[in-house]
């Protein structure tokens, strides 16, 4: 009891006595700074010390030996008393370092003016609050540990174990868990000497204390376990004193986190320690449940790939289950709860995904939306599945929102779509083929065969213009044909369009653009503009067949049409159609032409082969036919003057591109002997360009090294053409003459009548007889025994007038004297 007047105590005696009692450093200094009195906590601190600022010796001036220390903290306690003695504050405190060689120590300065008799005093107090730093320095530390995103958990663990044993002065410390009946220790700190690491197990009744924790979900701290718990005491262990928490995972008792020794402690735990290992468990638990939660998003992220959530009816995310990467941007999936779908997405796609999800909440079924949406990888679109959820753990508004990619799905529906538009144009192309084969066939000139195919094409809703050319020159293409656009002449063509012309001409293929305003460029004058000034896809296709090309065919498709691969390699099939109906008709013009033009041509120094070995062997090879056969090989037949055979046939063989030659017919008198040679199909010949455009090639002459060749073409046709075309592949070749030559007409009458003159009676009666009864037939009607029986003659005789009646029409057919055709 504190006494007072009333029982008749002087109370200020009992101040001096009260205040030696307490546990500070007190002293009172007057308005100068001189020590008037100090309590025994002082005194004993300055000699156990030596410190200049708690001298025992009254009458020191404080403020003198504050402002002589070495450091910043005592002017720092000077300029503070000061202050407080001069009336310019009410009190002053300080917290400062006393570190000493064996130990840390700090106190805190207090100083507060009084007066007495209108005297000003201070009274100064250092209070020593070395365990309330030590404390402090201690979470700091394990705050650092906590937040530490560079080291792994087990290493967080470690780390706060080391601690932990160092602030409660405990030898041991561990992290385990409860499975079943046992005891797993999961990370461990305890001297080496111990055995005891972590992976260890042992049964939970083996260890009262943590058994006692975990079934009552409390902390629990024990000094001496034998004295003050003996019903905790172990026999195996040892434990003698001992504090630790649970940690509880999921709301589910995990394990515990706890720090023990062999020994009584020599002082009790306070409530500071438990609130410490309390704090430590707890945090081993949040992480444990967020790695949990982490490894299970991760499973759900392999499994189930696709972005999956918790919203409410407000739009806000609840909670994240799976990766949201692949659908929205987030520095941390954590981040993300707390957003709304508006504040993450555009506002038209976060209007129809709140309104499916309260569409979801509102009918307590199912429901479902596509929407399309920039992703850290490009646009996808995603389908929404929404369903309501029930659970105390988010709001009773609240449902579960699966982000499905369908981009895939998409990307193969319109792939389906594309492909069945260009299948239903490709089906429309083919009839129309089909339309176009029939109308050429009674054609009769190129014009007609390019009037009607420029009619067809544009007379249905596929192409809205068609135009027909031929090269003009190096750069631009001669107008021919045009359909769906009203006048047109060369100068109207667009020089992006004359070069898409020449492009398709040159390279053998169909050119394909988009928009013709892509190879077009505009100006101001429009001397550029296209046909067509309106979006249209192009395609230019050339009209080749063989090695000849007669020209291009230009299609304009309809406006915002496309022209795919497939109608692609259909127009390059219209244009081979195209091409072979302009040779059909050069033909027929060359054959039933009263008057041809013969072209005579000169390739000095030629790379043919016959002209390279004419001048290598001093020798003539002269053409008599050509015979192209179905593998691609050519025969070449050729009578060969001035040099031995069997030295011209070692020749040829030793030419790569020659695959045999063979003497058929040796030399004779005044005629030279002829050979067969065949040809692989790499070879190219003006001869075949010169068949390409109808003519029939009449002779052809190697001597010298060079090669001359005459043949006779239709009287209309495009004789500069046909020179570009030979020049292409037999560069340097000169058109030596061009003149018109009346050409006898013959009759289909005619013709019988000169194969019957070649027959001798018994020839004519063999072959009229093994033609009735269908000697040529397959199979045979008769055989030759048959026929002898009839004519009453051998078999060899009856084989011998059909080898000669065979010659003499085989030999009409090709003579010479028959028509153009002697060569080919």
């Amino acid at each position: 009891m504190v006494p007072n007047v009333v029982d008749g105590h002087d109370i200020p005696t009992l101040y001096g006595p009260a205040i030696d009692t307490l546990p500070l450093m007190f002293a009172i200094v007057d308005a100068s700074g001189v020590i008037l009195s100090t309590n025994e906590t002082w005194r004993e601190f300055g000699r156990e010390n030596g410190t200049e600022l708690t001298p025992d010796t009254l009458g020191m001036n404080y403020l003198d030996v504050a402002d002589m220390a070495d450091d910043t903290t005592g002017q720092q306690a000077a300029d503070g008393l000061r202050a407080v003695l001069a009336g310019e504050q009410p009190s002053f405190e300080l917290e400062y370092p006393c570190h000493t060689v064996s130990a840390k120590r700090w106190f805190r300065l207090y100083a507060a003016p009084f007066s007495i008799d209108g005297a000003t005093f201070a009274s100064i107090a250092h209070i020593d609050i070395t365990a309330r730093k030590e404390r402090e320095s201690t979470l700091e530390a394990a705050y650092e540990v906590c937040t530490d995103s560079d080291r792994t958990f087990t290493e967080q663990l470690d780390a706060l174990l080391e601690l932990g044993c160092e602030a409660l002065g405990s030898p041991f410390g561990t992290l385990s868990r409860v499975h079943g009946d046992e005891y797993v220790f999961e990370a461990v700190t305890a001297p080496t000497t111990a055995d005891l690491e972590a992976g260890r197990t042992t049964s939970i009744e083996a260890l009262p204390n943590c058994r006692h924790v975990v079934e009552h979900r409390e902390p629990l701290a024990v000094r001496d376990v034998e004295a003050d718990a003996p019903e905790l005491a172990d026999s195996e262990w040892g434990i003698a004193n001992y504090i630790g928490a649970p940690v509880v995972v999921d709301g589910a008792v995990y394990g515990t986190f706890c720090f023990y020794g062999l020994e009584p402690r020599a002082a009790e735990y306070t409530q500071w320690d438990l609130t410490f290992v309390r704090l430590l468990s707890d945090w081993a638990g949040y992480e444990l449940e967020r790695q949990r939660y982490t490894e299970q998003r991760d499973a759900l992220n392999i499994a189930f790939p696709d972005p999956s959530f918790i919203i409410d009816a407000e739009g806000r995310f609840l909670d994240c289950l799976t990766d949201p990467e692949t659908m929205v941007t987030v520095d941390d999936t954590d981040t993300l709860v707390g957003q709304t779908l508006h504040e993450l997405l555009p506002r038209d796609t976060a209007d129809s995904l709140l309104a499916t999800i309260r569409a979801a909440l509102r009918t307590g079924s199912f429901q479902s939306v596509e929407y399309r949406l920039q992703t850290p990888g490009g646009k996808r679109w995603f389908e929404a599945r929404v369903t309501p959820l029930e659970s105390r753990k988010y709001d009773l508004d609240a449902a579960i929102f699966v982000a499905r990619e369908i981009t895939a799905h998409k990307d193969r529906q319109a792939e389906l779509e594309r492909q069945r538009d260009a299948l239903r144009q490709a089906q429309r192309l083919n009839v129309l083929g089909r339309e176009i084969a029939k109308a050429l066939q009674d054609t009769q000139t190129r014009e007609e065969i390019e009037s009607a195919v420029c009619a067809h094409l544009t007379e249905s809703d596929l192409y809205q213009a068609v135009w027909a050319g031929s090269r003009g020159s190096a750069t631009q293409i001669t107008l021919g044909a045009a359909a769906g656009i009203d006048t047109v002449t060369t100068e109207d063509i667009s020089p992006g369009e004359h070069s898409l012309a020449i492009d398709a001409i040159d390279t053998g293929e169909v050119q394909v653009v988009a928009d013709i305003a892509d190879v077009s460029t505009q100006s101001d004058t429009g001397a550029d503009r296209p046909l067509l000034t309106d979006c249209a896809a192009v395609a230019a296709v050339p009209l080749i067949t063989g090695d000849t090309t007669y020209g291009v065919l230009m299609v304009y498709a309809s406006t915002g049409a496309t022209i795919g691969c497939r109608e692609s390699d259909i127009l390059a099939d219209l244009g081979r159609l195209i091409a072979l109906s302009i040779q059909r008709v050069h033909s027929q013009q060359s054959l039933q032409a009263a008057t041809t033009v013969e072209l005579t041509f000169l390739t000095p120094d030629s790379d043919d082969i016959f002209a390279g070995l004419s001048a290598m062997l001093d020798c003539s090879f002269t053409l008599e036919r050509r015979v192209p056969t179905s593998s691609g090989r050519s025969l070449h037949y050729v009578r060969v003057s001035g040099v031995d055979t069997d030295r011209v046939c070692q020749a040829l063989t030793e030419v790569p591109s020659v695959e045999s030659c063979t003497v058929v017919e040796p030399a004779a008198e005044n005629r030279a002997p002829l050979l067969e040679v065949a040809l692989d199909g790499t070879s190219a010949s003006p001869l075949d360009t010169l068949v390409d455009y109808g003519g029939a090639v009449q002779r052809a002459v190697a001597a010298d090294g060079d090669l001359r060749f005459t043949a006779e073409m239709a009287p209309d046709i495009d004789v500069r053409a046909v020179v570009e075309a030979i020049q292409e592949i037999a560069p340097g070749t000169e058109l030596q003459s061009k003149q018109y030559v009346d050409q006898p007409v013959s009759t289909a009458a005619d013709f019988q009548t000169r194969v019957r003159d070649r027959l001798t009676p018994k020839q004519a009666a063999a072959l009229k007889t093994a033609y009735a009864r269908g000697y040529y037939d397959w199979p045979r009607g008769s055989a030759a025994e048959e026929l002898a029986e009839t004519l009453d003659i051998s078999a060899p005789t009856v084989h011998y007038r059909l080898r000669k009646a065979h010659d003499a029409v085989i030999g009409a057919l090709f003579d010479s004297a028959t028509g153009p055709g002697k060569l080919d």
